[in-house]
């Protein structure tokens, strides 16, 4: 049995849920069962969907600790003849949390940020700049790394898009991820609707609410009628709606993996903070460009990318020179990669 601890709700987005479950799909495809913990009842529906069983905590998600005794009774209840291996995926754990932990099972951590140097058996940072982050000089030789883009976990129809830059750019993808606290869309919404009046000539624009988006139905109001602009709800195939686009306009988290995988000429913001180094090694390492941050400067923000849109629709070279860069930062085998490195952690 392989444990994965993980939690989604509207204020955490689904992220964490959402790249554990394709590791567990490819821990499944090396034979392995696996049982996911979760706080609460809110992402279960979604893991069960994919076919995981799920162990609901009924603790707080954001007080890791206090579900120390139950978790550590459930591992050890469980433990045959070596210790289990739990992968933890949470911003809320702290170092005393994973000591315990530890006693009950193998730990491995999903680390975005390396805000301190916690104990753990295995440490996956997948990101971009994963490894700039000099782990290997703060972790002890035993703790095994899976360090950059390789082990980037994307789901499987992300695995062998065959997508090419089109002559006319006529659709935009624009998504904020699994949550949008800040609104986001509905802004970018009602500025596209003011240039309509205006008669500015615009693409269509395909917005994205995930299942915790709080403005869908606001949204799907706006957009009545307005051919330009269409509202796209728990999208479960987001390569096929990709793909269908020229353009993305996206937040800088896990969806810039998916965009690089595809190739679809892409547009950054970013909102929170784990979303900053992302955004900033992207704009230093790749043509994607940074719009800035939402939450500092919102009417920049979206000044910022209504013009890299009119810039990347009128310019198919440009597309196509930003495409095939971003075609070689992932390859859509990160899972297959990672699963196997999880089971190898002793």
């Amino acid at each position: 049995m392989f444990y994965i601890r993980a939690d989604g709700n509207e204020k955490i987005g689904m992220g964490h849920v959402m790249r554990c479950l394709t590791i567990a799909e490819a821990l499944g495809r090396l034979g392995e069962e696996v049982l996911f913990l979760t706080a609460d009842e809110k992402p279960v529906m979604l893991i069960k969907e994919r076919g995981f069983s799920v162990k609901v905590l009924y603790v707080r998600y954001d007080d890791m600790e206090a579900e120390l005794p139950q978790t550590a009774k459930l591992l050890a209840e469980n433990r045959e003849a070596e210790k289990p291996k739990i992968l933890v995926d949470s911003y809320f754990i702290t170092p005393y949390y994973l000591e315990q932990l530890r006693m009950s099972a193998k730990v491995i951590l999903m680390d975005d940020e390396k805000r301190a140097v916690y104990p753990c058996d295995g440490l996956v940072n997948y990101n971009i700049y994963g490894k700039t982050l000099e782990y290997e000089k703060d972790y002890p030789a035993w703790t095994k790394l899976f360090l950059g883009c390789a082990y980037m976990p994307l789901r499987e129809q992300f695995r062998n898009c065959n997508y090419a830059v089109r002559e006319k750019a006529e659709h935009v993808l624009f998504t904020t991820g699994g949550s949008d606290s800040l609104h986001i869309a509905r802004c970018m919404v009602k500025r596209l609707l003011q240039k309509e009046k205006e008669s500015i000539q615009n693409p269509v624009w395909h917005i994205v609410c995930g299942p915790y988006h709080p403005d869908t139905e606001e949204l799907e109001r706006l957009a009545a009628g307005h051919v330009t602009l269409q509202i796209h709800k728990n999208v479960t195939c987001m390569s096929e709606l990709m793909q269908e686009c020229d353009i993305a306009v996206s937040a800088a988290g896990s969806t810039f993996y998916e965009l690089c995988s595809i190739g679809i000429p892409t547009v950054g913001f970013y909102f929170v903070e784990n979303q900053r180094r992302n955004m900033e090694t992207f704009a230093k390492l790749t043509p994607i460009k940074n719009a800035g941050d939402f939450s500092a400067a919102p009417e920049s923000v979206l000044d910022f990318v209504e013009e890299e849109v009119e810039v990347l629709c009128r310019e198919k070279t440009l597309r196509e020179e930003i495409s095939q860069i971003m075609k070689t930062i992932v390859d859509g085998r990160g899972a297959d990669r990672l699963a196997k490195g999880l089971l190898s952690v002793s």
